[in-house]
């Protein structure tokens, strides 16, 4: 019998920052949005991308744990990378205030996610 997928809220709240920023992305000056804003569109998809995989993985085995792991890594440093370009955004003032906060908010939230997620991946491989 097979089970019907289901996105873990990690994915949900990643595409709710995905909405969020996009129409702040539209209004960076150009060379910021095709420097910057795309990378940071592409990084966000990744993270999409990377959670979808980790969810992916046969969790009943170890090397399926393990690449899960693995996965559940490379999201959380997409993560960072998009807090950096962010605050990069927010330092030349092409984000409000109350944009990043709300954003970085969001951010925090999908982080601690990870990090638990990661978490159980380790614990459930025997790693650290």
């Amino acid at each position: 019998m097979q089970h019907e997928y289901k996105h873990p809220q990690i994915f949900a709240d990643v595409l709710a920052i995905s909405q969020l920023y996009y129409p702040l992305h539209n209004r960076f000056p150009k060379p910021f949005r095709f420097a910057v804003g795309e990378r940071l569109l592409g990084e966000l998809a990744e993270c999409a991308r990377l959670i979808i995989l980790a969810n992916l993985v046969d969790k009943q085995t170890t090397a399926g744990r393990s690449e899960g792991a693995t996965f559940v890594r490379r999201l959380r440093a997409s993560i960072e990378v998009i807090r950096g370009y962010l605050l990069v955004a927010w330092q030349q003032k092409f984000l409000s205030h109350g944009a990043i906060t709300e954003l970085s908010t969001r951010l925090e939230s999908v982080s601690r996610q990870a990090a638990r997620w990661q978490q159980w991946f380790d614990q459930a491989t025997g790693g650290t």
